[in-house]
Order: structure tokens, then sequence, then C-alpha cells
């Protein structure tokens, strides 16, 4: 789905906007809180897609953005967190040699992720204690992440919309 800017609101529904065309609209949201409109994601069809069709389509879109919010919505002690497989395998292997070595592991310095700006983000874990509740706060976003998605998707289920919203169009513009 396309993300599309210069929404107020929530506009959830499949609409029939030509002859052949049909667009479905999901979501709403917005960059930065101060904005005054959003986005929503949408779907351009050249045909009125099924119910299955349409679940799949928004079911997938909700697993992404619970993809990218893993990977890089983290916030730790200001600094941005980007969660990639080699940084998970780093913390890992540190967790793992963690019990045997305790603080002698540390000073440690990992690269955490980079700010907006692209500047690397680098935090130094000076003992053990300090690592391991970072590691909980690592794996408190992810579930929180991910049951986040899963209330979007039950959310949606619920939802009723599916009902199809279809404005009246004019035909001839198909």
């Amino acid at each position: 789905m396309e993300k599309r800017y210069g929404a107020v609101g929530r506009q959830d529904g499949l609409y029939k906007i030509g002859r052949n065309k049909w667009e479905l609209i999901y979501g709403f949201g917005k960059d930065n809180e101060d904005d005054e409109t959003g986005w929503n994601y949408r779907q351009r069809f050249s045909y009125k897609p099924g119910l299955d069709e349409i679940k799949s389509l928004i079911n997938s879109q909700i697993d992404a953005d619970i993809d990218e919010e893993t990977l890089s919505g983290m916030i730790w002690n200001g600094k941005p967190v980007r969660i990639d497989d080699e940084f998970q395998t780093n913390i890992l292997g540190v967790l793992a040699v963690l019990g045997m070595k305790g603080d002698a592991l540390f000073p440690k310095t990992f690269k955490l992720g980079n700010y907006s700006d692209s500047t690397p983000a680098f935090h130094t874990f000076n003992t053990a204690m300090e690592f391991a509740d970072f590691a909980e706060a690592l794996m408190a976003h992810k579930e929180g992440a991910y049951q986040k998605g899963w209330a979007q998707k039950q959310a949606f289920e619920e939802s009723g919309w599916l009902a199809f919203v279809e404005p009246s169009t004019d035909e001839s513009n198909g």
C-alpha cells in the first residue's frame, strides 16, 4: 500500500472512484504530532477486490509497520536504537557470557543506531547491570511493538468498516 499525505483523519473503506477504479483507504497517522494533516494508506485497483484480498493487504501493511517499529522505533536514554540482525547477535553474544564474566566484560561500547542527521549514536555500558537493563528495555520494546500490531489486527477485524463504503461516483469518470 502507498502512504499518501494530506489526510485529516481516518477514511477506512473501499471507494469506487470510476467505472473500473476502486481505491482502498486504510489507517491514519502523522509523522509529527504537531502536523495539521497526516497520511492514509491507499491502494488502487482496476477491479473490485474481494474481502480476502483486502484483509491480506491490510494485514501485510500492519506487519510491515510493526517490523519497522521494531527495527527503528526504540529510543533508549535519548539515543536511537536500530535492532537489526547483527545488533541482536551482538547483544545475545554479550548476554551469553554475562553470567560467567559479569562486570569483567565492561566497559563495552556499542553503536546503538543513528540520529536523524545520520550521526552515529554510541553508548558505553559500564556494568553488567546497566547492560542487563538495556537488554530488558530492548525486549520490552519488541514485545510492545508486537502487541500493538496484534491489537491493530484485532481492531481491524472488529471494526465493521469492511461493509465497504461506496460513495456515489459519476460512472463516466472511469
